[in-house]
């Protein structure tokens, strides 16, 4: 990603990033990043962030359903 300007995003805010997401879409953090990832004009920085916070949340609903 670094070499099409966008950076990653650190661990730190991709949860902070997941935390007012469920501020802002009553506890619906996945769906909340998707329905935000639709928006026209999404900065590319804010579209990695939210695409991160998809994928721990993803990663995390697939570890729970194993233990």
């Amino acid at each position: 990603m670094a070499m099409f300007g966008v950076r990653q995003a650190s661990a730190r805010e991709v949860q902070a990033e997941a935390f007012f997401l469920g501020n802002r879409h009553k506890g619906e953090v996945l769906e909340g990043a998707r329905r935000e990832l639709l928006a026209p004009g999404l900065d590319p920085s804010r579209a990695a962030l939210l695409r991160a916070v998809i994928r721990m949340r993803l990663r995390s609903a697939a570890e729970e359903a194993r233990s």
